[in-house]
């Protein structure tokens, strides 16, 4: 799917989020709970795999800057308008790769297609606070830890396939996560939001991927 289809279906959730907690909070008085749990899925943008990876002629190992993303989180709040929350997330960038194959002693043409994809797992324990007890902004922070598994297809005399992740090459890093997110209640007990967050990894100094994503929470 197209860059384009992804920032229109994104936009769409965000606005139909929006539109729907504005009308339904009007005459809702949410729960206040101590535990909440929620569930996001949107786009992320991937910096490193479309951009920083380094390919050789005939070798392809780069994906598409636009991906998915998704996970979810539980999360138990401290104080009216603070939470701690440990979070999965699981992103993944691809790109088809169109190939020509030469095949038998006399060097037979075929074309092919492959979906090279690269995907990132992170695992988070975040702070949020709202700006106010009556505020519907909040901001969160904390630490990362993230796991990849990257493909790389290589053509020429011989087609190979291979992956890095971290059970074969120990593909994991450590980081830091920020971002902000904007959510009203549709009911006593659910929520509907909008968050955007920048997973920034220490380990090699670099910004790793921005995610947009609709969530959903149920705090009780």
């Amino acid at each position: 799917m197209t860059s384009s289809f992804w920032l229109r279906t994104v936009a769409v959730a965000g606005w139909a989020t929006l539109v729907a907690s504005s009308v339904c909070a009007q005459s809702t008085a949410p729960a206040s709970g101590r535990f909440s749990l929620q569930a996001h899925y949107g786009i992320n943008g991937n910096f490193f795999t479309s951009s920083q990876v380094t390919e050789f002629s005939g070798e392809y190992i780069r994906t598409n800057f636009l991906g998915t993303a998704g996970g979810g989180q539980v999360a138990y709040h401290l104080t009216p308008s603070s939470s701690v929350a440990l979070e999965y997330t699981r992103s993944v960038n691809s790109k088809p790769v169109h190939f020509t194959q030469y095949i038998g002693p006399y060097g037979y043409a075929q074309e092919s297609d492959l979906r090279i994809r690269y995907i990132n797992n992170a695992f988070q324990a975040v702070y949020e606070r709202q700006f106010s007890p009556q505020s519907n902004w909040k901001y969160h922070a904390g630490l990362l830890y993230m796991t990849t598994a990257s493909q790389t297809l290589t053509t020429g005399r011989y087609l190979s396939v291979s992956e890095i992740n971290r059970r074969n090459s120990y593909s994991e890093e450590a980081g830091v996560v920020a971002g902000l997110e904007y959510s009203r209640p549709i009911d006593t007990h659910f929520r509907l939001g909008l968050r955007a967050r920048g997973y920034y990894l220490i380990s090699v100094t670099t910004l790793e991927m921005v995610t947009l994503t609709p969530t959903l929470t149920y705090r009780f």
